[in-house]
């Protein structure tokens, strides 16, 4: 029978993270089944505060930290770093984003941990890497798309306004390819027995995208430039303008050009001179799109929708997110789900036999101290002993 728990059930992780990538990390494998331990300092990570303009509606740490049970710990004691040695000695994984060095100077560096429980994989998450020259300094989304090259060739062809992709993609890549690595790392550790260092960073992550763009540079010399929604190896493949307002469609073929052609009651264009091949079609673009633009602009983009679906030419609207999950295929996908009473973008995995599960809605801080460190052999006299010192701590209670 399928297991309702999880594919990683029975596998104990703890969450060493703020911000977002590590987070992301983590929540990946919780949905997956994991048990995942938010390790936060008394006063909650620094995302918790990250509220934007609806802080009564929105709080950017809960999109990352749902499916989670939260402890509060007090590192910089030697006291709540005790606590986390304790907590590794069982654990399949640790999972951290802080900067190179910091937490082998509290004790829970990688070394340090394996000493304790060989077993233990352990993930660090980095801005740029546990080595080389740019190892110390701090890492944020917006500062490594910049430093990969991403914000150079995103944007308008011809602008010179820097803009980044808006979806924070080093971190949440970072994230990805960590629980990635996470994932292979056990799957060795069932073989030899014994956990291993994974590491990624933001920089290589964003980099890592770059295979268009890294590839014409490495194969011509050629640096890529902003194209705006165009893309770089075929045409039409990007937004056009309807009666109505835009539609995206993607040409990479000379067969897909005809049927293009055929759904937009155009036949004659796939043989008109310019037109007619693909480096043609990318040397006259500007043109072409004037062409095909004022072909469209007869009907509204639901009608040419129709037309090429029925071509099998790859199209569809150009939505915003509100949109975007009201589309019948997103719905009928299950990609939102719904835990604590709020509702979730799932990790877009499917795994039949074990889907993706959202438990619980984000803990707050201290939630779960004592049921944790309970689970984990503290005594109650030991237990309240570190939340009365403030090397441990539990969630406020809300005056009635």
């Amino acid at each position: 029978m399928p297991d309702p728990v999880g594919a990683l059930a029975g596998l104990k992780v703890l969450d060493c993270t703020h911000v977002i990538a590590g987070a992301y990390c983590s929540m990946v494998l919780a949905d997956l089944g994991a048990d995942v331990v938010k390790i936060e300092p008394p006063a909650g990570e620094s995302t918790r505060g990250m509220l934007g303009l609806r802080a009564d509606a929105f709080r950017a740490f809960d999109h990352v930290n749902r499916n989670k049970r939260a402890i509060a710990l007090d590192l910089s004691t030697e006291a709540g770093a005790n606590v986390v040695r304790r907590l590794a000695e069982t654990a399949d994984v640790f999972v951290e984003n802080y900067r190179p060095g910091a937490l082998d100077r509290m004790g829970l560096g990688y070394d340090q941990l394996a000493a304790i429980n060989p077993r233990l994989v352990y993930c660090s998450v980095s801005g740029f890497g546990l080595d080389g020259p740019y190892r110390g300094r701090g890492g944020f989304d917006l500062v490594t798309q910049a430093m990969s090259g991403i914000m150079s060739f995103v944007g308008e062809a011809g602008s010179e306004v820097p803009c980044s992709t808006a979806v924070p993609i080093s971190d949440l890549n970072a994230g990805v390819f960590a629980a990635v690595g996470v994932l292979a790392a056990l799957q060795s550790r069932n073989a030899t027995g014994k956990g291993q260092h994974v590491e990624t960073s933001l920089l290589e992550s964003a980099l890592a995208y770059t295979i268009w763009e890294t590839g014409m540079y490495l194969s011509t010399g050629e640096v890529a430039k902003r194209n705006g929604a165009r893309h770089r190896l075929a045409a039409p493949y990007e937004p056009l303008k309807t009666a109505d307002g835009h539609i995206v469609v993607g040409v990479n073929s000379q067969r897909l050009w005809s049927r293009f052609c055929r759904a937009i009651e155009a036949p004659e264009l796939a043989d008109e001179a310019g037109f007619d091949s693909p480096s043609g079609r990318m040397k006259n673009r500007d043109a072409l799109q004037v062409r095909l633009e004022g072909i469209l602009a007869r009907e509204p983009g639901a009608y040419w929708l129709a037309r090429l679906e029925a071509e099998g030419v790859p199209a569809g609207p150009l939505n915003d997110i509100a949109q975007a999950w009201d589309d019948p295929q997103i719905k009928a996908r299950g990609l939102l789900g719904e835990a604590g009473g709020r509702r979730f973008v799932k990790t877009p995995i499917k795994l039949h036999d074990t889907p993706v599960r959202l438990t619980r809605g984000p803990a707050e801080v201290g939630q779960d101290t004592r049921e944790v460190l309970a689970e984990s052999g503290f005594a109650s006299d030991e237990i309240e002993a570190l939340i009365a010192s403030g090397a441990a701590a539990v969630q406020r209670e809300v005056p009635a």
